[in-house]
Formats: C-alpha cells, structure tokens, sequence
C-alpha cells in the first residue's frame, strides 16, 4: 500500500502523483471524525477496529477503482451540480459526507473541498479489475470497520450506524432536490 498522502497535496499536484491503473484505496479522517460525523452515537466504538495511519488519522472508508487517479479524484473534486443529485451520479463517499456534514449542496461546494483536503488517502495498484476487487473483498475480511462503507458493509456492529447514514442521505436528497436552484 501507497503511504498516505493529504489529500491537499494531491488536488495542488493537480493529482498528476496518482496512478491511473485499477487498484484499491483507503480513506483516513482526524479521529474527531468518529463523533463528528456521529460514529459513536450509533456504533459501540470501544469494540470497533479502525486501521489508523501512522500520523494517527483513522480510516473510515476504503474501495476499488478501475482508475485510481480517476476515482479518487471524483470522490474528492467532483463538482455539484444537479444533474449529478437528481441522476445519482454523484460520488457515494461524497454524497455521504455531503449529507452527515449538513453542507448546503447549492452554496458549500469551497467547504465541502476543504474538507477532503483534511483527509489523507492511500492506495494499492492492482493487476487488474479482478485483482483490485480480490484486494477489495480481502480488506473487508480483515477484522478492521469501515462506517462509511455502506453497501455491502459485512459488519453487524456497524447496522445501526448504517441505517442512520442511509436515512440522513435519503433525507438530505429530498431536501435538497425540494430546493429550486438552477
């Protein structure tokens, strides 16, 4: 695995530092992110596993990619529009943090940006789709929780936490797409 990188440093590179084959990638927030983001309101944190980098961020959220520069670029830049919202083409991982975070879809894309930017990422290229997704199903059988994970998360101690997640998202959609902004 990549050691992590800010994500600051990468969207300054113009993510030029990216490889553009298929691999794996993790996603590691501040520790404050466990009760920010309500992790701990809904998830016995104190029997949760989180992989932490050695700068001491924890990772909340890991994929694959066809392309990694691509993805990870889309996850952090991806501009919101509502084409994107109402298609459903908009990033999960952004969309998801959109919604916990209560940013204003129309006016908070700069904050939304400055978020990321907070995160580090690290990833693993892989020989192929097959292999990235082989990386991928091996990193959720590996004892570590990924709250923000949530379609296909295996872990039960995270239930409650998903369904949360699940209903803020749906919620912040309705509220959003009800606002008239072009």
């Amino acid at each position: 695995m990549r050691e992590s990188q800010p994500v600051s440093s990468l969207r300054a590179n113009k993510w030029a530092t990216m490889p553009d084959g298929a691999g794996v990638y993790r996603w590691y927030f501040p520790p404050e992110a466990i009760h920010q983001l309500k992790i701990d309101a809904y998830a016995p944190v104190e029997h949760l596993k989180f992989r932490t980098a050695p700068h001491g961020h924890v990772c909340l959220y890991h994929g694959m990619a066809n392309s990694l520069a691509q993805r990870i670029q889309w996850h952090a830049a991806q501009r919101l529009a509502r084409s994107s919202m109402a298609s459903g083409f908009l990033s999960t991982f952004r969309f998801t943090l959109l919604a916990l975070n209560q940013f204003d879809y129309w006016q908070d894309e700069a904050k939304l940006n400055a978020y990321f930017d907070q995160l580090w990422v690290d990833w693993q290229p892989a020989e192929s789709r097959p292999h990235a997704l082989e990386l991928e199903h091996q990193e959720f059988r590996s004892g570590f929780h990924y709250p923000l994970n949530i379609q296909g998360n295996p872990a039960p101690e995270l239930a409650a936490y998903l369904k949360f997640v699940k209903q803020t998202r749906k919620s912040y959609k309705i509220l959003t797409l009800g606002q008239n902004h072009e």
